[in-house]
């Protein structure tokens, strides 16, 4: 027991010293060497908590990513692919209210967007096409009243 214990500790204390190795130079993930890290990676607030949770692959960020508010509450999460944003990215408030979600196709807005506000009502749709505004874009109020609306057509 003891000594499971003791293999236990090590193993955690391991884990914390390579995520305290891996650092992001020039846009870039990289170990205490230099190289390309991969692997699953973690980032703490001063207070403990955690900030992030990624993964990384050559020193990219790759696959479903969290970010926290400094009370641990989820703030923001989604997909990279190849170091873009991809496909569908959500947010929330410190309460967990969703206040947004947005799509891309590597790291270009592509899709429809929605910002709610801190109640959950609906307060914004959004639509983008290979990076450009494009469909129709309205606005609510705070009782959920349509106060704007705008069509975009590509390349306008």
């Amino acid at each position: 027991m003891k000594r499971n214990l003791i293999l236990l500790a090590l193993v955690l204390f391991a884990s914390v010293l390579n995520a305290q190795a891996v650092t992001l130079s020039n846009g870039m993930y990289v170990d205490e060497n230099g190289a390309a890290f991969t692997g699953s990676y973690t980032q703490k607030f001063a207070n403990g908590i955690t900030k992030a949770e990624f993964n990384v692959i050559k020193g990219q960020l790759d696959g479903y990513a969290v970010y926290y508010h400094e009370t641990g509450a989820k703030m923001e999460a989604g997909n990279y692919l190849n170091g873009q944003r991809n496909g569908l990215w959500e947010s929330w408030n410190n309460a967990g209210v969703k206040i947004s979600d947005a799509n891309y196709v590597l790291g270009i807005k592509d899709g429809a967007w929605h910002v709610w506000d801190d109640n959950g009502n609906l307060r914004m749709e959004m639509h983008y096409t290979n990076g450009e505004k494009t469909g129709a874009w309205k606005m609510w109020n705070e009782v959920g009243t349509l106060i704007s609306e705008r069509t975009y057509a590509a390349g306008s």
